[in-house]
């Protein structure tokens, strides 16, 4: 017969699994934030630009190849994506959008010459061999990287092997392009995190949750983003409120951010890309360099500071290139603008591109040809 106390003994026996899964997830988090404490607080010593993105992400590549993950739900990577987009539309006005009307073209030969090196950039890879057609084209490609991961199942790519391209590129972007932002403003006194203009708190609080809650709901890659940028435009620009966003509600959208980006590099991606991993660290390279030389004759054509260019044509994640700008003497809305003109670009063109190129250059590849 059961007694109270067997009852009792059963019950425990249900729960003690899930508190002791409940302590090792806290335990996962403790230590991921002790770490990129310290990674940030060592950044911010030298004043490296998106120290606050680049300390958690380091943090969460560490925790990541150790197997010790966490998970960070869509809604919260949504909501940090809404903030992200509210930073930048908070700086536009009637002026900025008639420059950029002005230098349509320049946004068209930026926008193109980015993504034709950045498709060639694949196919090499995949001529030569390396990987297949397919994944070394979306892999290659400098939409987001997010937003590229999303998409790229669908049209033929392996998923592991094409998102370890695009994380390690973004990751290389962002050491490279902060590291840039820091040399260049020196000497400058910027601080830790730019001012914030005045806005109002309240709406804008409302504006970030009501699109972030809404864009996880659309099957649309970036939808975060992308959405709370169009319509907070239209907010800024129409005059309803003015669109602010104060320190304590980006900082911790650049350690979700941050987060996101490192947990994607776990063991089992690393081992699957490694027979890879120096053909991929030479052409993140020289895409990465290429888009560098391309922002020389565009900010002398656009007539604005190199450093702006440079993010400008930058092939790393939107996300990724609003947090490190925010943090720079740059032209924050001209950079947005062609970022987001690229990414659009990528998602019309590349599934047009990557598929048919991919399966005829796996066809046509001279190792392919030896094999046969």
């Amino acid at each position: 017969m059961e007694t109270p106390k067997n009852r009792q003994g059963g019950s425990d026996n249900i729960f003690l699994p899930k508190l002791a899964q409940a302590r090792k997830i806290s335990l996962r988090w403790i230590c991921l934030l002790a770490l990129s404490a310290i990674l940030i607080g060592v950044f911010l010593a030298i004043h490296l630009a998106a120290g606050l993105m680049l300390g958690p992400m380091i943090a969460a590549i560490i925790m990541a190849i150790r197997g010790k993950n966490v998970t960070i739900s869509r809604p919260v990577f949504a909501l940090s994506q809404a903030v992200l987009a509210c930073l930048v539309v908070s700086s536009l006005n009637m002026t900025v959008l008639i420059d950029i009307a002005h230098n349509w073209w320049l946004m068209l030969f930026s926008v193109f010459s980015v993504i034709i090196v950045s498709f060639a950039t694949g196919a090499a890879l995949a001529w030569f061999g390396v990987m297949p057609g397919t994944t070394a084209l979306w892999g290659s490609s400098p939409g987001g990287a997010s937003t590229m991961m999303l998409i790229c199942g669908s049209f033929g790519a392996d998923p592991r092997l094409a998102a370890f391209m695009l994380y390690f590129r973004v990751i290389l972007v962002a050491f490279a392009t902060s590291i840039v932002a820091w040399l260049v403003s020196a000497g400058h006194n910027i601080p830790y995190l730019p001012p914030v203009p005045k806005g109002d708190l309240l709406p804008t609080l409302i504006f970030v949750v009501v699109t972030g809650l809404i864009s996880t709901r659309i099957k649309f890659p970036a939808a975060p983003l992308l959405l709370t940028m169009v319509i907070g435009a239209v907010i800024q620009l129409s005059g309803l409120f003015a669109i602010s966003t104060p320190q304590w509600m980006r900082i911790p959208a650049y350690l979700i951010i941050g987060w996101s980006i490192g947990l994607r590099f776990t063991l089992p991606v690393l081992q699957h890309a490694m027979r890879a991993l120096p053909a991929v660290i030479f052409s993140s390279t020289i895409l990465v360099g290429t888009c560098a030389l391309i922002a020389i004759p565009v900010a002398k054509l656009a007539h604005i500071d190199l450093l702006s260019a440079y993010l400008a044509t930058s092939p790393g994640g939107l996300d990724t290139v609003i947090i490190i700008s925010a943090g720079a003497p740059v032209d924050l809305p001209f950079i947005i603008s062609l970022q987001t003109a690229r990414l659009l670009a990528v998602l019309a063109l590349g599934p047009l591109i990557a598929k048919p190129v991919g399966r005829w250059l796996e066809n046509h590849s001279p190792k392919r040809k030896t094999s046969r």
